[in-house]
């Protein structure tokens, strides 16, 4: 009779314990409910590294990683308009205090009492507000190509 209950124990609990399969599809659910709580929510950053994390962790979950390309690129373009808007006001203000500057520094060249720190304050400013520019450039240039996309992926589901 003891060994009866032991045996029903262990096939009860042998039954009742989860696949790694089945822990998988959970996790996959509760990753993927993250995602899209993060990409609902502004947490851009977030949703993209939790895209990363199923792209590696699932590859064979081609549903939900069909889903997750539409996201990665909604996000990437969410994320890369923020980081222009902040580029493009850093890059009018710094512009605009580098021609003050080039004024002044220029005007007292001009009179020979232009100093060496000034002259490389000038230099340091001109190359921080193209630093900038470059920056601006690149993100314009990946907002241009996440478009891109979007619309090879669009005809392709059309199709």
């Amino acid at each position: 009779m003891k060994y009866i209950t032991i045996i029903m124990l262990l096939i009860l609990g042998l039954s009742s314990c989860e696949t790694q399969e089945q822990k998988d599809k959970k996790a996959l659910l509760l990753l993927m409910t993250q995602i899209r709580d993060d990409y609902d929510e502004g947490r851009d950053s977030s949703c993209l590294a939790n895209i990363d994390t199923l792209r590696s962790r699932y590859p064979k979950a081609v549903k939900e990683r069909k889903e997750c390309l539409t996201l990665f690129q909604k996000a990437s373009l969410r994320k890369a308009q923020k980081e222009l808007e902040a580029v493009d006001k850093a890059l009018l203000d710094e512009s605009a205090r580098y021609e003050k500057m080039k004024q002044d520094v220029e005007a007292k060249k001009a009179a020979g009492m232009a100093t060496a720190e000034e002259l490389t304050a000038l230099t340091r400013k001109r190359m921080h507000r193209d630093s900038l520019q470059t920056k601006f450039d690149v993100l314009c240039a990946e907002i241009k190509y996440i478009h891109k996309r979007q619309k090879q992926n669009e005809e392709e589901a059309d199709k």
